[in-house]
């Protein structure tokens, strides 16, 4: 695919084209302008309201209005220079299982979408309003991806990885990306979908949760809670029924903001000797553990960028529990570099920006 070099292209009219990436999650849409070392030059976020869940249709024109809003403030720039208008790529990062060919979201469960052709609402969407922003030549392409492969992307470009990666974002749900060769593996969509795997529930013998309601930030979070509020149990935590939706895809954003706080504290409960707290986080250590494990043993011991909040915790707390954990784990096999992400938040828009405006022709 290539390195985008010259992503400035955007503010630079004798490119033709101004490149946006667009990150939807469950609660916010943010959209950037970057150049060419991935720094980001212009970006805007707003709340995704409640009524654009399960109507891709309401979804689109949001992310259209953040596009054109964040175009309208580049308009000076746009149309400063004698070098002609410019064309409009747009690249949308989304959760779950995605067809980049077709433009189409086959199934997210963050977004409530199922079988939606959001690249061409989207395209639809700002159609009629391309050329009313000043510089633009009404040329317009809109892409659509799966946002852990836009991380892993924007992270091997101008991050912490290299062309061959295993990028692992661990926030409300649990979702990966490899990239070979600075592509990345699809696997006609599903590629990806790691939090789904189910493993062996450490809070109830016998049974299975999947991984992201057990690892994933609000899973901890929620776990940390239920022993709190149960202690008795000791390990009861999240019972043995995991949650329908998985961690916290489809809350609000109250209840994400929620999670935030409920990371503060089992982060302090484990800072003063809580064996509760202690025993929620080592579990998601192991499990987080054993899915970087068994990558390396399929794919060798490529980079391994992980993007997360848990991020929060300092490097001894996280990070080398995680790598011991790896090392132990994969044997006499070679023990992968494993490594915080640079870009943090921003990488999949970043990384949609960048894959649009390579794809071009």
């Amino acid at each position: 695919m290539g390195c985008p070099a010259d992503l400035a292209a955007p503010l630079r009219r004798e490119e033709g084209v101004v490149a946006m990436g667009v990150d939807v999650s469950a609660d916010a849409v943010s959209a950037v302008v970057a150049d060419g070392r991935g720094s980001t030059v212009s970006s805007l976020e707003r709340p995704v309201p409640k009524e654009c869940r399960l109507d891709a249709d309401r979804l689109a024109q949001e992310i259209g209005s953040a596009v054109q809003s964040l175009c309208a403030s580049l308009a000076d720039d746009l149309s400063d220079g004698a070098s002609g208008a410019a064309a409009l790529v747009v690249g949308v990062s989304v959760p779950g299982v995605v067809d980049e060919d077709e433009g189409r979201v086959r199934r997210s469960e963050t977004l409530g979408l199922q079988d939606a052709p959001l690249a061409s609402l989207v395209r639809r969407s700002l159609s009629s309003q391309a050329a009313e922003v000043p510089g633009l030549s009404g040329d317009l392409e809109v892409r659509v991806y799966q946002d852990a492969g836009c991380g892993a992307w924007a992270e091997s470009q101008w991050g912490a990885a290299g062309r061959n990666c295993l990028y692992l974002a661990v926030g409300a749900r649990i979702s990966s990306a490899v990239l070979l060769g600075g592509a990345p593996v699809l696997g006609e969509g599903w590629a990806g979908q790691v939090g789904r795997i189910l493993v062996p529930d450490p809070d109830w013998s016998g049974e299975r949760a999947r991984l992201e309601d057990v690892a994933s930030v609000c899973a901890m979070v929620r776990r940390h809670t239920a022993g709190m509020l149960d202690d008795s149990a000791g390990s009861s935590g999240s019972g043995a029924t995991a949650p329908a939706s998985g961690g916290c895809d489809d809350a609000s954003g109250e209840s994400l903001t929620q999670c935030a706080s409920g990371l503060e504290a089992l982060l302090g409960a484990i800072g003063s000797g809580d064996r509760e707290a202690r025993r929620v986080w080592e579990t998601g250590l192991d499990c987080l553990a054993e899915l970087v494990a068994h990558g390396v043993g399929l794919l060798g011991p490529l980079d391994v960028v992980v993007n997360s909040e848990l991020m929060r915790a300092d490097e001894a707390a996280f990070l080398e529990p995680l790598r011991r954990r790896v090392a132990d784990l994969v044997g006499d096999l070679p023990a992968p570099r494993l490594m915080a992400a640079r870009l943090g938040a921003t990488a999949p828009a970043l990384g949609a920006a960048g894959r649009a405006l390579a794809g071009w022709k």
